[in-house]
């Protein structure tokens, strides 16, 4: 067994994962943060700045990580995958238990990040909305809605913007995904490469922004792939298999 914590997009909240239990198959115990301001937590204020969420996430994964005995590996997609990176630097700092890997998916590597603070009115948010696809037409169409999304995207896009890439490299294999029309440059994906001093593997997939969606199962199984190595090495090293390799 492997514990996979996900960190949700911009804009969006703990339900992106939901659907992904079954699909990540028995040996994956699915686990994922909610942001401040959405979901279960939407009564709690939204947070605008990188590394007080970054440092928030670090420290309820942190707890977390104690109550378990799996190996683990943090996933998140874009704006998540962001947060991801900041909360393993973040936990190796307090020396907390590393997790196995690093998963990001549809972000850029810190160093090539091409981010300017973009429009944040509400016409401009509704047209990035569009433009990355992932959003169902009712909810454009649905006013109440909207102004529950708009206010939640608002906030996540000055997290983006205040974000300040930190200095020396991540210490554990990194397994990067993206699709292959999603308007991230591929060199900024494959740029990860440069970010740690373990391995980095970057899949592409058909699709868009949000090519896990129309791509789920071939995304699952490329992590359940992944996460099978970090699963088998943890057994190969358990006192048990130890025993039977003496036997």
């Amino acid at each position: 067994m492997i514990t996979l914590f996900c960190i949700p997009c911009a804009g969006g909240s703990a339900s992106l994962y939901f659907p992904w239990g079954a699909a990540l198959g028995p040996n994956v115990d699915l686990r994922v943060l909610e942001l401040p301001g959405r979901g279960r937590r939407i009564g709690e204020p939204l947070l605008q700045d990188y590394a007080q969420l970054a440092a928030l996430l670090a420290r309820e994964l942190s707890c977390a990580v104690a109550g378990i005995d799996t190996p683990y590996a943090i996933f998140g997609h874009s704006m998540g995958g962001l947060l991801a990176q900041g909360v393993a630097r973040r936990l190796a700092a307090c020396q907390v238990r590393a997790p196995s890997a690093l998963l990001v998916s549809a972000c850029a590597a810190p160093a090539a990040r091409q981010w300017s603070p973009p429009d944040d009115s509400d016409p401009a948010l509704v047209a990035s909305l569009r433009r990355q696809g992932g959003t169902a037409d009712e909810v454009f169409d649905c006013p109440e809605l909207m102004a529950l999304v708009l206010p939640v995207l608002r906030a996540d896009y000055r997290v983006c913007t205040s974000f300040q890439p930190e200095p020396g490299p991540l210490r554990l294999p990194v397994h990067v995904f993206g699709g292959v029309d999603d308007a991230v440059p591929a060199a900024a994906l494959q740029a990860w490469q440069h970010e740690s001093t373990a391995a980095v593997t970057v899949d592409w997939f058909a699709g868009g922004h949000f090519y896990l969606q129309s791509q789920q199962q071939a995304l699952m199984d490329r992590i359940a792939h992944y996460l099978a190595r970090y699963h088998r090495h943890r057994l190969e090293e358990s006192p048990v298999a130890e025993a039977l390799g003496n036997a």
